[in-house]
């Protein structure tokens, strides 16, 4: 049991994070070792692993109290990955504008914490695949 929920949340965080080194990559023409621990961008990794976890749950306990507190986990995860940190984001852009603008020495504010819906939908797949795949073998 719980080799099966581990193997499938490490799939989904290497899943994840391996397909945003490589999106990255296509976007910016270089290889950038340090995207590959970053958050934000292309897919979400937590809400593939907190959704790994969750499917993972319902496969191994189905419709259990188990599965329950996974599932409003992961809307937690998906909401703070959505909106808190987004929003957080979307400030340290601004700051960053202000404080050029003013000639205020800093050092950058990071831009990219949070997700689009989208990046947390594709996130979302990665995670219930990830854990169908270790499931099925």
């Amino acid at each position: 049991m719980i080799g099966k929920i581990v193997t499938s949340i490490v799939l989904a965080f290497l899943v994840a994070q391996t397909s945003k080194f490589i999106i990255n990559h296509k976007k910016s023409g270089r290889w950038n070792l340090s995207s590959y621990l970053q958050n934000g961008g292309m897919p979400s990794s937590h809400t593939a692993t907190a959704i790994a976890l969750t499917t993972s749950m319902l496969i191994e306990t189905g419709l259990s109290y188990y599965f329950v507190i996974c599932a409003l986990f992961s809307l937690i995860v998906m909401n703070d990955a959505m909106i808190v940190r987004r929003e957080t984001g979307e400030e340290a852009e601004v700051l960053n504008i202000v404080m050029e603008k003013d000639n205020i020495l800093h050092h950058k504010l990071i831009e990219r914490v949070g997700h689009t819906p989208l990046q947390v939908a594709v996130g979302f797949v990665v995670g219930v695949v990830c854990a169908l795949i270790v499931y099925a073998f």
